[in-house]
């Protein structure tokens, strides 16, 4: 009897090509089907990611289902996962859920965290950016203000996503204090490719004054001309958990 199950999947991306199957690249996608297999009858399965994370990001909170014929219970399914799959990937809290259930398009809400290191640190050098220049932290928080609500990102995402809209709602966009160091949060109904990276790069290219205000306003549902967006390196972004 085909079951679906939901899981919930912490990962370091750092050796990872991002969440979706590559050809020739590890992918978390890949490693989770692979392990799942022999709890399929050594038939492929299929599992769907709430969202496909870039090269080297990593996730706390990342949702994803998967369809397997078997009579296992959730709780063995999640120690054989555990068991199988690298240490920089852990399954949590699976649970068998209704067949219509989907990772992707059930999603209401989904919140990323970007962190930004105040000073070099050789301990979080994978999981966090140190920009190495000097910056205005209201200008940061300003430019945060202006994310919330529901915007075109057509200029704030990679030339190539492929999506039959470019249009997000922002819930949450703030900027936080932690031990000196930032924390960028944001919460959305939906986020392209490279989006929060993009947007944490260019708001800090506004802090630092090659940009004002007013160029980042711009941005925002203006799909040409203007300021030239950055991307903020992959190693800093976490996707830390969906609402459903």
């Amino acid at each position: 009897m085909i079951r679906r199950f939901a899981m919930e999947v912490e990962y370091d991306g750092t050796n990872y090509c991002g969440w979706q199957r590559q050809a020739n690249d590890p992918s978390i996608q890949a490693t989770l089907e692979d392990a799942l297999s022999p709890l399929n009858h050594q038939l492929p399965v299929v599992v769907i990611g709430s969202g496909r994370t870039d090269s080297g990001v990593h996730a706390t909170g990342q949702m994803a289902h998967v369809d397997l014929d078997n009579e296992l219970s959730a709780e063995t399914i999640e120690k054989a996962l555990n068991a199988t799959i690298p240490d920089d990937i852990f399954v949590k809290n699976c649970r068998e859920v209704e067949k219509d259930f989907h990772a992707r398009f059930w999603a209401k809400r989904r919140t990323y965290l970007y962190y930004v290191l105040s000073k070099p640190d050789i301990f979080r050098r994978k999981y966090a950016w140190f920009p190495g220049f000097d910056y205005d932290r209201e200008r940061l928080d300003r430019c945060a203000v202006e994310i919330i609500g529901e915007h075109d990102f057509t200029r704030l995402c990679l030339t190539s996503t492929e999506a039959e809209t470019r249009i997000c709602t922002i819930f949450d966009s703030r900027w936080e204090t932690a031990k000196e160091n930032l924390i960028y949060q944001i919460v959305g109904n939906r986020f392209l490719h490279s989006m929060v990276r993009i947007l944490v790069g260019s708001m800090m290219e506004v802090a630092r004054g090659k940009y004002t205000i007013a160029d980042f306003k711009n941005l925002l549902d203006n799909p040409t001309g203007g300021m030239q967006v950055y991307t903020a390196p992959a190693r800093g972004l976490f996707l830390q958990g969906v609402q459903y």
